[in-house]
């Protein structure tokens, strides 16, 4: 019978699981069913992606400034199933954060509990995943399985050797999507290493460090091998370490970092793992070391903090969700105490967690409703592009977004698919850009304009007034309609 129990209960699990998933993921502006324009970081990750499966050398042939495996791990996807097929990836890699949001849950509440703490995390993630930037989502599994893992080990008391590896490798995976990934494991680690020092189990230590040590070394192990066999490492050097650390760290004043913290900490309630956080420190809670509760203080604390020194969209605050997890386990546990004489007391709770994240309820209900086919004009662009153009043609979008490459079957003119600000640290960028322009001369050279007729929010004086006197002599324009300036060259030779 209890067999039976936990068989029904699995199927339960699992599918509640998938539906949740497919609910979030639903919202992504790769979503085949709602055909919704890419955000502009997503533009530019699946045009990399997509020069890298026509044999394109990442950062060597095609610039940015994240990690590889940002890209790598769509290039399956999209080599099966397009756009629909990084679709499938996402869907895939949110599925393992549930799975591991729950398992995480688990170690403060019941299986019901853990499973509505799971929905109820979902509904924190919506205001941060619908712009759907790529890099935060794929971090998400290798934030959320290390979190696991250090619950684990604090309540535990101590982990295997095959966890800290696992560890290891979480940690060089994220810091290979985006460099400032790695907050979570600074504050866990280092009081992992204090309780050990405290409690004189030094050999312990020295085998957590050498295992951990290990875990990241595999990780990084095959990359490392990837850019000696190929012969990229200053374009990897310049593009994602010089290029990204110059950026990150651009704020002049200490004025700007402070005021950004507080912009970070006020979304969507991202306060309040820090504030239960600290509270966890002065109360006894479930007999949990102090420790854990220190880790994960610091660990939020500096997660907040460096993303304080990039100005930027809301999705950067998606690497705080796996927080949330045993903040609402809490919650939920305390709500459900303080609600014990009231008849529908899960029903309360569920309405206050619904108050409480509605606006990821807000979203949701308006992708629902409205949010379909914005996407159609670059598909009616692409495809004039590609009546236009032989095979061999090449094209250049002008501005900071790559939301035409996707739609047409042309190579890139030049490796700066996209032009802003962050390759301005690049020596030379701006140089080799042109460049590549006058010796590659594009066949297409498009202006994203949408709701600017001119295209000027976008047009980059040092990089594009060249280019504009370009088209003045060699272009013709060809159609200024669905959201792309559209430039075909003459035949001039």
């Amino acid at each position: 019978m209890l067999d039976i129990k936990k068989h029904k209960f699995n199927i339960l699990f699992y599918t509640t699981l998938f539906i949740i998933s497919f609910i979030v993921v639903y919202t992504s502006s790769l979503n085949p069913l709602t055909n919704r324009i890419m955000n502009v970081d997503t533009s530019v990750y699946v045009s990399v992606t997509q020069g890298i499966s026509r044999g394109q050398m990442l950062y060597r042939d095609l610039a940015d400034n994240k990690g590889p495996l940002n890209y790598f791990i769509s290039v399956p996807g999209f080599i099966i199933g397009g756009l629909t097929g990084i679709w499938i990836t996402e869907f895939i890699f949110i599925f393992i954060t549930f799975l591991f949001m729950y398992k995480t849950a688990l170690f403060f509440t019941d299986n019901k509990k853990s499973l509505l703490t799971v929905l109820f995390t979902s509904l924190a993630m919506l205001p941060f995943y619908y712009v759907n930037a790529g890099s935060e989502i794929y971090s998400l599994p290798f934030l959320t399985i290390s979190l696991y893992i250090f619950t684990k080990y604090y309540i535990n008391h101590n982990s295997h050797i095959l966890e800290i590896i696992v560890l290891g490798i979480c940690f060089s995976c994220s810091v290979m999507i985006r460099l400032n990934m790695f907050p979570l494991w600074t504050g866990f680690c280092f009081f992992i290493i204090i309780k050990n020092i405290a409690e004189k189990k030094y050999l312990l230590l020295i085998i957590y460090i050498f295992s951990f040590i290990t875990g990241a070394v595999i990780a990084l192990l095959p990359f490392l091998i990837f850019i000696n066999i190929n012969g990229i490492f200053n374009d990897f050097y310049y593009n994602v370490i010089y290029g990204g650390v110059t950026r990150g760290f651009r704020l002049s004043y200490l004025n700007d970092i402070v005021n950004n913290f507080f912009t970070v900490i006020n979304r969507s309630f991202s306060f309040i793992p820090l504030c239960i956080g600290i509270i966890w420190y002065f109360i006894k809670y479930k007999n949990i070391n102090k420790y854990y509760f220190l880790g994960f203080i610091f660990s939020y604390f500096f997660s907040i903090l460096f993303l304080s020194f990039a100005t930027g969209s809301s999705h950067y605050n998606l690497i705080l969700v796996p927080f949330f997890v045993p903040v609402i386990a809490f919650l939920a546990d305390s709500l459900l105490t303080l609600f014990s004489k009231i008849r529908h007391k899960y029903l309360v709770m569920i309405l206050f967690f619904c108050l409480i994240f509605s606006e990821g309820i807000v979203r949701l209900s308006y992708y629902f409703m409205f949010n379909f086919s914005t996407g159609n004009n670059l598909k009616i662009a692409g495809r004039i592009i590609d009546e236009h153009t032989e095979p061999g043609d090449k094209i250049i979008n002008l501005g900071w977004n790559g939301y035409i490459y996707p739609y047409t079957k042309l190579d890139y003119a030049s490796k700066y698919i996209y032009q802003n600000e962050s390759f301005d640290h690049i020596p030379g960028a701006r140089f080799e850009f042109i460049s590549a322009i006058n010796n590659n001369k594009p066949k297409v050279i498009t202006i994203f304009t949408d709701n600017d007729t001119d295209g000027l929010n976008q047009f980059r004086p040092g990089w594009h007034a060249y280019i504009y006197t370009l088209l003045d002599t060699y272009y013709t324009l060809i159609s200024d309609e669905y959201g792309f300036k559209i430039y075909i060259r003459k035949n001039t030779g």
